[in-house]
């Protein structure tokens, strides 16, 4: 729903009989063994093409599960007032987008009651949540009544382009929005050709969301403020931040952080219903949830997104195809400096090489890339079972393990794919995703999963043939300046090249560079991509859940998969509130747990499949003298 004006002023004898069975049977078997043949090598489409399948839609994958929350009754004043019902050209907007919010409220928790003037803004406790949205006209006592509720540590949330006119709706500016909200700029979204915000890991508004979950907007008018420091910002499609177009550098979409008047603001520079589809419809309801419980003042907690509370995670993989031997470069750089890595052959290029298979293990993992490097989506699901069986027989013949990755090629794959991966005994597939998150996807598959691990980053590929970029040094640092957009995000950067690209010399040298940043950073989790789809598996199956106790926070009680451990587990705990001194025990032990704008992360440890561990919370006097370090 557009306003009426625009927000800102613009310009058979038995032997024979027998005998001729035999003949029979040689002649059959050689015609079975020939359609065998015929059909692994032969796309069937070509000599039948009006039995190729139908194209199926890419599936969507498991939502990830919501973060846990404390289940803490607050009171909640929703500010309704007549002249911003009138600022819409529809009569019934503004009270179904008032009644839509005041759902979330109750949803997180709320009751809720309405005030409509300064004299019910006066009234509010310290303790009510105050909820002031769709606001764009408000008088001078108004604005003055919500800024003594942040000073008295009350919360407040609220959207858009709150307090940008008076109470006679005329213009007056974004005093409003940097004052509640600690902006150093404010500035208006012009209507985009899409209109995208990104969720990184690491905020307060993160629980529940993979880091660098992608929610697309219809593009009516929004707003983007200018701050520093990690924040839920408006992107592009491939999740790069994407500011305001006048260069003021905005980018910021939503926050929720402690006002510098005091208290707790969560603000989304957009409305409620822009949501672009059903499901990023729900990614924003869970978005303005988060918000409404951090300015309530309401503890929620998830699984951190990395083993060891590491930032983001690091996977080095090579695609076998063409001239496989200049794989042997790319083993002996990861074997050298005791990295990770992962392969993909084209099973049918190197069958003929067993030292290449020696190489490629001592060095990582060996995954599939089918055994002719044809597409697969859009064949039939007999004809993918068959040709990614195959491809797995051979590679585990050819170094005598299982694959249990798929790198389809051309980067594509339909839902009888992942049933046809599945069947064959594989776990995960590496592929494209439409830049919908920059983390780790779950897909459905019968009875079990398929995991998508996503390559956002640009490959050997994309840089020197598409972008020409011939210097080995200019690779190196392309390479680095997209690791270093998903170490912001948090999510799971593929550095990935191909042997008809990267051999020994410049080339192979520039994966190196990468490799050691990465690791003088300190914080990557480096891994195979088999690891990372597991513990990604196991994360995703890992619940929390908060039971009442005696202490200033609820405990925490953490449980593994019944059907699988996980390591190395942390948490994530949001404290909007927390009192000085809190600390964490996990199974009644204090632990080296880190502290954090928003909270603080806790180390679990390593759970047995479905164990429990239980992190409870006490208030120390002197937390100097007797907490446990942090870091």
């Amino acid at each position: 729903m557009r306003p009426k004006r625009e927000l800102i002023p613009r310009a058979k004898d038995s032997w024979v009989w027998l005998g001729g069975l035999a003949l029979l049977g040689i002649l059959g078997g050689g015609v079975t063994a020939a359609a065998v043949l015929l059909w692994e090598n032969i796309d069937i489409r070509q000599l039948v093409p009006q039995l190729a399948a139908p194209a199926l839609p890419v599936p969507a994958p498991e939502p990830p599960r919501a973060a846990a929350r404390q289940g803490r009754a607050f009171d909640a004043v929703v500010f309704s007032s007549p002249r911003n019902q009138a600022y819409f050209p529809d009569a019934s907007y503004y009270r179904t987008t008032l009644a839509t919010w005041s759902e979330l409220v109750r949803n997180t928790g709320g009751t809720v009651r309405e005030v409509a003037n300064a004299e019910g803004l006066r009234s509010l406790r310290a303790q009510d949540l105050l909820v002031v949205v769709e606001a764009p006209c408000l008088a001078t006592d108004e604005v003055a009544a919500i800024r003594a509720h942040l000073r008295a540590g009350g919360g407040v949330v609220t959207n858009w382009a709150v307090g940008a006119r008076n109470a006679q709706c005329e213009w007056t500016g974004w005093q409003t929005i940097v004052g509640l909200t600690g902006a150093e700029d404010v500035r208006e979204l012009p209507s985009r050709e899409g209109l995208y915000l990104t969720v990184p890991g690491g905020v307060a508004l993160s629980p529940g969301f993979d880091p660098g979950m992608r929610i697309e907007l219809r593009p009516d008018p929004s707003l983007a403020l200018r701050l520093s420091g990690p924040r839920v910002y408006w992107s592009d499609w491939a999740l790069n931040p994407q500011p305001d177009e006048s260069g003021g550098g905005a980018d910021v979409a939503a926050i929720a952080t402690y006002s510098a008047l005091g208290g707790r603001i969560a603000w989304f520079g957009l409305r409620l219903g822009q949501a672009a589809t059903e499901a990023d419809d729900a990614r924003l309801r869970r978005l303005v949830q988060n918000g409404i419980a951090w300015a309530a003042s309401i503890p929620s907690a998830s699984p951190a997104a990395w083993p060891g509370a590491r930032r983001a995670a690091l996977m080095f993989t090579l695609d076998v195809e063409d001239e496989p031997q200049n794989a042997f470069a790319m083993a002996a750089l990861l074997r050298g400096r005791g990295l990770p890595g992962t392969f993909y052959v084209v099973s049918q290029l190197v069958l003929d090489d067993p030292a290449l298979a020696q190489a490629l293990m001592e060095a990582g993992e060996v995954g599939s890339q089918t055994a002719d490097h044809t597409p697969l989506q859009g064949l039939t699901a007999q004809d993918q079972r068959v040709r990614l069986r195959r491809s797995a027989v051979e590679i585990e013949d050819w170094t005598g393990v299982a694959p249990l990755g798929l790198r389809p090629p051309e980067e594509t794959f339909d839902p009888n794919t992942l049933d046809a991966w599945q069947r064959a005994g594989g776990t995960y597939l590496l592929a494209a995703n439409e830049s919908r998150s920059a983390s780790p996807e779950i897909h459905r598959v019968g009875e079990g999963t398929q995991v998508l691990l996503p390559r956002l980053l640009k490959d050997d590929y994309n840089i020197i043939v598409q972008d020409r970029v011939l210097r080995g040094t200019s690779l190196g640092q392309a390479m680095l300046e997209g690791t270093r957009k998903m170490r912001a995000i948090g999510g799971l950067a593929v550095v990935a090249g191909h042997t008809q690209i990267i051999r020994e010399g410049p080339r192979i040298d520039a994966l190196g560079v990468v490799a050691d940043s990465a690791a003088a950073q300190g914080d990557w989790w480096i891994a195979r991509a088999s690891d990372v789809a597991a513990w990604w598996t196991a994360r995703a199956e890992t619940t929390l859940e908060f039971e009442a106790s005696p202490g200033p926070v609820a405990d925490i009680v953490v449980t593994a998969p019944p059907d699988r451990g996980i390591e190395d587990l942390w948490t994530d705990i949001v404290l909007p509130s927390a009192p000085e001194g809190l600390i964490p025990l996990v199974a009644g032990r204090p632990v080296d747990f880190q502290r954090t704008v928003w909270g603080m992360r806790v180390p679990v440890g390593d759970l047995a499949a479905g164990e429990q561990r239980r992190i409870a919370f006490v208030v120390l006097e002197d937390e100097d003298a007797s907490a446990p370090p942090t870091r």
